[in-house]
């Protein structure tokens, strides 16, 4: 008996134990720590059956060659697992989305949708994944720039995570650190997210935040019903949030998100079910049942004291208006 170790790529390689009797084909034993076992099992079989051809002839050079080929002609083997875990999540959610695999340019497109509303993105996948993530292309969307702009940064950076540790990591932490695949990860953020936009209540009013059509989108940013996202990852219509966020009462460390549950993708978290160098304490509210995370946005949230003043000054001007009013008559 021989062994003889083929290295697919540097970091993919396979084991195979071969026996030489010359009445049976070769005895062929596939091993790797990047294929899942159910492609090796089909591939051992499909080995199998092409040497049954060659019985009684050299058989190991044409077997080794036959696994380089078909390895080679299918390179999105290495995610066989991830693709059918996605297309169990697509059947899973009920959605017309889809998955499309390219396997001569190694790619994956995911064709995300939500009531009307799609994202389409393609994932290369690398000669070397695991060990480099995938690399997110081509997107294209007719949902609002703010949530595009949220599914492409995100989801790139759920990639990223997956193969560089975080940056603030103890010496013992980082030298467990190992490269996790992010193909399923990546985009089964962009799948969710995309199905759940469309359903989303505005905490304050209560009415979806997007329209059924997505003709109507709201593409001015001063308009009260353009869509704004804010830290906890609730979505808002923004002239809810200024007037929620411009009346009292003021507490002291700010107002929390009035919404009645966590949202499953808030920026208070990851997306890999793990904190980058510890756990994430999130501040809760007394009431248990709303979201309880301080509101947190670049344009709208300002800080108490500004607040107070603004509403202050506000009310004088109201009272004013009043006073004339009351003259007038």
């Amino acid at each position: 008996m021989s062994f003889i170790d083929q290295e697919v790529t540097e970091i993919r390689a396979k084991c195979e134990k071969q026996n030489y009797p010359r009445s049976t084909p070769i005895l062929v034993e596939l091993k790797s720590r990047v294929y899942s076992d159910m492609l090796l099992t089909e591939l051992t079989r499909l080995i199998d059956d092409y040497a049954r051809d060659f019985i009684g002839k050299p058989q190991a050079l044409l077997v080794l060659a036959f696994a380089q080929q078909y390895l080679s002609d299918n390179p999105l083997c290495v995610c066989l697992d991830e693709i059918k875990q996605l297309r169990a999540d697509i059947k899973t959610g009920g959605t017309e989305s889809q998955l499309k695999l390219k396997q001569k340019n190694r790619s994956v497109e995911l064709v995300a949708k939500g009531g009307l509303f799609t994202y389409r993105v393609t994932a290369v996948v690398p000669d070397s994944y695991p060990m480099q993530s995938v690399e997110l292309r081509g997107q294209e969307s007719n949902l609002p720039a703010v949530l595009v702009r949220y599914l492409n940064g995100q989801s790139r950076e759920i990639a990223r995570q997956c193969v560089e540790p975080p940056i603030r990591l103890s010496k013992e932490a980082l030298a467990n650190f190992r490269p996790v695949r992010s193909l399923q990860r990546s985009l089964k953020f962009c799948l969710e997210a995309t199905r759940d936009f469309h359903i989303e209540l505005c905490p304050i009013c209560d009415n979806t935040v997007l329209p059924e059509d997505p003709q109507d989108i709201e593409t001015d940013d001063n308009a009260d019903s353009f869509i704004e996202r804010v830290y906890c990852g609730h979505l808002f219509h923004q002239g809810c949030l200024k007037k929620y966020l411009s009346e009292p009462p003021f507490p002291k460390g700010g107002k929390f998100c009035p919404a009645q549950r966590r949202h499953p993708r808030s920026d208070a978290q990851t997306y890999m079910g793990r904190t980058q160098g510890g756990v994430v304490t999130v501040p809760r509210t007394p009431d248990d049942g709303v979201c309880g995370i301080k509101l947190a946005h670049d344009r709208w949230v300002v800080s108490v004291k500004t607040a107070e003043a603004r509403w202050a000054q506000k009310q004088a001007r109201q009272r004013e208006l009043e006073e004339v009013v009351d003259f007038l008559q």
